[in-house]
């Protein structure tokens, strides 16, 4: 066995099996097709092992599914748009998108896709991946931007794609909106405010008997507890939960957003946690996901208190061009 050399063999049989066309998809065949939505994997780099055990997965389908005399639809695949491709090659080369000519960074971000495709696709290979390479597809070939744009016309067309304002994940480094897929959460410890919200006018001293109302030389007012305070100048309205019992006394009322001195009333909702913080809520635009059901729910006006660079806006007044740690 010393003369065996097992390189070369395994070359000789993928060779062979790709010559075979075993793998093929039938256009012409009368045979029931199973086909596989392959998920496109992203041209950001090489195959790693969780890749492997994945796709392999998928295999096992489309294997069993030819041995039990289905036609198989099973595309070799690769996703070309996104940001983790550009991020590595502004990584890679030491820049940043606004370095260079946008076409320029493209034609880069492009040239580094198409090396690595070719390394996944001699892994896929050598793994035994039995996709069908005769209906390979890359996301940013000409002919799938097209039938993407046909896609985008046709769902307009028929009243499913519509125009409006909505919170996107966002990326004040690169510029860019971005897919749930592409963001990670990370926990850390911060710090939960108190801060004292005026009433716009003179209130009963009865409710200085409950707890988070207060008074001072500036009048009675109400505590509410956040660890958003840069979005002070979006706020809107503020909420309390309908069984705590300063809703009777408090729903309706009308306080001051402090430093900007902007008019909320108070209304009751379901939503509000009464045990965080002061069990009196801020609702903003738009500060998180339950902040958006409320703007649908109350039908709130927008306004941004941060900017796409990461920055407050004009609405926040001397604290306009801040960064947000230091507004905050």
């Amino acid at each position: 066995m010393s003369d065996y050399d097992q390189k070369a063999i395994e070359k000789k049989w993928q060779d062979a099996w790709q010559k075979m066309t075993f793998y093929h998809f039938d256009f012409n065949s009368d045979k029931p097709v199973y086909s596989i939505d392959v998920p496109p994997r992203y041209a950001s780099g090489p195959l790693h092992a969780g890749h492997a055990v994945h796709y392999t997965h998928i295999d096992f389908a489309a294997r069993y599914k030819r041995m039990r005399g289905y036609n198989v639809f099973f595309p070799l695949c690769f996703d070309v748009n996104g940001i983790p491709i550009e991020e590595r090659v502004e990584r890679k080369l030491n820049i940043t998108r606004k370095d260079i000519d946008r076409h320029e960074f493209t034609k880069l971000c492009s040239e580094f896709a198409n090396k690595n495709i070719k390394t996944m696709t001699e892994q896929f290979i050598k793994l035994g991946e039995s996709m069908d390479p005769t209906i390979y597809y890359q996301t940013d070939a000409e002919y799938y931007r097209r039938i993407t744009q046909i896609s985008f016309i046709e769902l307009y067309n028929k009243g499913y794609i519509y125009k409006g304002e909505f919170p996107v994940n966002w990326c004040p480094r690169c510029m860019t909106a971005m897919a749930d897929a592409e963001v990670q959460y990370v926990e850390r410890t911060t710090q939960l405010n108190t801060i004292k919200f005026y009433f716009a006018k003179e209130q009963p001293e009865q409710l200085l008997k409950y707890h988070g109302i207060g008074k001072d030389e500036n009048g009675m007012y109400v505590e509410i507890a956040t660890t958003r305070p840069e979005m002070l100048p979006s706020c809107q309205i503020v909420a309390v939960h309908p069984t705590d019992e300063r809703a009777p006394w408090l729903v309706g009322k009308t306080l001051k957003v402090p430093l900007f001195g902007k008019e909320l009333k108070i209304v009751e909702d379901e939503a509000v946690d009464p045990n965080f913080g002061t069990g009196v809520v801020m609702i903003c635009t738009i500060g998180d996901k339950e902040d958006l059901k409320w703007v649908f729910k109350y039908k709130l006006p927008i306004e941004m208190s941060i900017n796409e660079e990461g920055r407050m806006t004009e609405i926040c007044g001397k604290y306009a061009g801040m960064k947000i740690e230091d507004a905050r």
